[in-house]
């Protein structure tokens, strides 16, 4: 090897280092940046405790890699367009008519502020409806056999919106990405914030019973015997049941350290709290679900289930929208 080739390779090495150096700075700051702004969004008391930043970049990486893998089952993206239409089983699914959804594609506010703020063609967002089935019974034929009866499942999309709207695909998914971790720090300090009104509840159950089995007698006077009998054995009973809710509860609900420590533990466990699966809906004309091994005409319809514990089934496909599709 010549002199040349031997500082042509070691300088190559230097910018290769180099580059995979700064790659890793900016994703640590991009990380951080993800950071303070879901806590700047859900004004939360986690930047209270000491270094809430380094305890919180193992959950927020680890829910980030975890979401991108379950929106990667996400299909599309499809065209929302009003002359598609008559062609589109999607459309066709969760619109009833052509001028419904024109009249709901023309009062999409969040696709309308997009559009200003860019100077872009099209713009690429979330379709999201919540999902119902409801069951009936109704005729099926099997060859000359006509089956009355029949257990069947009508399909609805309602509530349809348009999620995180932006100038490509790559950018919406951020998004998403964004607004779903978001969402499990929200979710996470709204049940401290029950589990606040339950203990209160409690508390004053407690009081009350309290009360009632020892009257204003001092802790260290009261007995066991306030009450004869099975009276006193139920109400201590009782009043036992309350303390050990209390006490799975806990005392320091809404602690700083108490809101960073329901948060991580969500995180890192996000598969218990979310589950985005993607499936093929296979709806007749009317919008009943045909069963795989039928052979009546149906369209295939391609989806991604969103569940959230607790929360109501919805569905979920990329969509494209054109500018002139709002004119």
């Amino acid at each position: 090897m010549g002199v040349t080739s031997f500082w042509k390779n070691r300088y190559n090495q230097f910018v290769s280092k180099l580059s995979l150096k700064r790659a890793n700075r900016n994703r640590k700051k991009a990380l951080i940046n993800e950071i303070e702004r879901i806590l700047a969004e859900t004004k939360t008391k986690i930047p209270l405790v000491r270094n809430y930043r380094k305890r919180l970049k193992e959950p927020v990486q680890h829910a980030l890699k975890i979401v991108s893998e379950m929106t990667s089952q996400i299909p599309g993206p499809m065209d929302l367009d009003s002359s598609l239409w008559e062609i589109d089983p999607v459309l066709d699914a969760f619109f009833i008519r052509p001028d419904e959804f024109s009249r709901w594609l023309h009062s999409r506010t969040s696709l309308r502020n997009a559009f200003e703020q860019t100077n872009t063609a099209e713009l690429f967002g979330l379709l999201v409806a919540e999902y119902k089935e409801k069951i009936f019974f109704g005729a099926e034929t099997y060859g000359d056999i006509v089956r009355r009866d029949v257990r069947k499942l009508s399909v609805s999309f309602e509530n349809p919106r348009i999620l995180v709207p932006a100038q490509n695909l790559e950018t919406a998914r951020k998004k998403l990405h964004h607004r779903i971790l978001a969402m499990m720090f929200t979710r996470e300090l709204n049940e401290i914030a029950d589990q606040k009104s339950i203990k209160k509840e409690l508390e004053k159950q407690q009081d009350l019973l309290e009360f009632k089995i020892w009257g204003n007698k001092k802790p260290e006077l009261r007995k066991s015997n306030a009450f004869d009998g099975d009276k006193a054995t139920e109400a201590e009973k009782i009043l036992s049941a309350i303390d050990r809710e209390l006490e799975d509860i806990g005392k320091n609900l809404d602690t700083p350290e108490s809101h960073l420590s329901h948060v991580t533990q969500a995180l890192m466990h996000l598969r218990h709290h979310l589950k985005i699966d993607g499936f093929v809906l296979r709806l007749n004309d009317m919008g009943v679900k045909v069963k795989s091994s039928s052979r009546e005409p149906c369209n295939k319809i391609s989806l991604a289930e969103f569940t959230f514990t607790g929360s109501v089934r919805r569905v979920a496909i990329w969509t494209r929208i054109k500018r002139s599709s709002l004119r």
